[in-house]
């Protein structure tokens, strides 16, 4: 079984790469920047990967392949639903084509698995996948045959493989989702966690002139948006979460046919708006996160999941 987590909408964690670096205001307070830090001594997991600094946790921008945990999913028997790389970036720039290769193989031969892989670097991503992905993938599921199992390739996009992008604020949906929108997957979907701004989904624009509003219509492999996560900052130094930012998320999914899941509404939700007729009160919620749905007004308690194919039996 994979790494048990408390993330609402997968059932586990898998981390065949250590390190990650800060790229966004969406990084500020990372979780799991934190957590590195405080197993960065010698000898410990992330030692080299991330330091304790006058500013407060760092990392340093080393990112390594863990390769003793590199096979772990061909392992687990139960079928779950897997998040790649919690503590990580699968697209990072100090990985490879190769290493990346290999991550994929692994998730094309552990096919009873669906994968959700989460990236704040589409850029990579859509390089990836034009210039090195398939061949590099394929050529890494040659020569680990043994480890692979005989089984036949299943062909791209991987029928067990999610893609999906981080984003904050309008300028990274601007910037990440239509690259997103140009890479092939069976399933597309964003985080918008944690969530900065206001984001009109509709208005982000498209490479090829056309608005992120029709990709949300336009579902299915090649096509457009299949689910949105969102979720408000956590943690002491939490920013706010407007939570009208996110019933407006809501409603554009709703709109749009698209699964959308709230995943939490962070240590700081508000309601800016003196005009708004909630009538509830966000600040005294018990769970730390916000992420206890039973503590919410009925509108906001939405978690869907996308349709998506049954994994087959490995």
């Amino acid at each position: 079984m994979g790494q048990k987590t408390k993330i609402q909408w997968t059932e586990a964690t898998w981390n065949p790469i250590r390190g990650c670096s800060r790229v966004s205001e969406g990084c500020r307070f990372c979780y799991a920047e934190v957590m590195a830090a405080r197993f960065a001594g010698p000898g410990q997991p992330y030692e080299g990967l991330a330091s304790r600094t006058p500013s407060g946790p760092r990392w340093t921008g080393d990112v390594q392949l863990v390769e003793k945990h590199i096979f772990d999913p061909l392992h687990w028997k139960r079928p779950q639903r897997v998040f790649v790389n919690s503590m990580s970036d699968l697209f990072h720039e100090q990985l490879d084509d190769e290493q990346i290769a290999l991550i994929f193989a692994v998730m094309a031969a552990a096919r009873r698995h669906m994968f959700q892989v989460l990236t704040k670097r589409p850029e990579r991503m859509s390089l990836w996948f034009t210039e090195a992905g398939p061949a590099a993938t394929q050529e890494a599921w040659t020569e680990n045959r043994i480890d692979l199992g005989n089984m036949r390739w299943p062909g791209w996009p991987l029928p067990n493989v999610w893609l999906g992008v981080s984003v904050e604020d309008p300028a990274t949906a601007m910037m990440r989702i239509p690259l997103l929108l140009e890479t092939p997957a069976v399933v597309r979907f964003v985080s918008a966690e944690p969530l900065l701004e206001p984001i009109d989904l509709r208005a982000v624009i498209m490479g090829n002139g056309d608005t992120l509003g029709t990709a949300l219509f336009n579902h299915g492999i090649g096509t457009g948006l299949d689910w949105v996560i969102i979720g408000g900052e956590s943690g002491p130094s939490a920013r706010p979460c407007d939570v009208a930012w996110i019933r407006s998320i809501v409603l554009q999914c709703k709109y749009a046919g698209t699964a959308c899941f709230v995943k939490q509404l962070g240590s700081n939700p508000v309601e800016a708006n003196p005009d708004a007729t909630f009538e509830f009160d966000f600040g005294c919620l018990r769970d730390s996160h916000g992420g206890d749905w039973s503590e919410w007004p009925g509108y906001l308690r939405v978690r869907e999941m996308p349709d998506a194919t049954t994994p087959e039996g490995s």
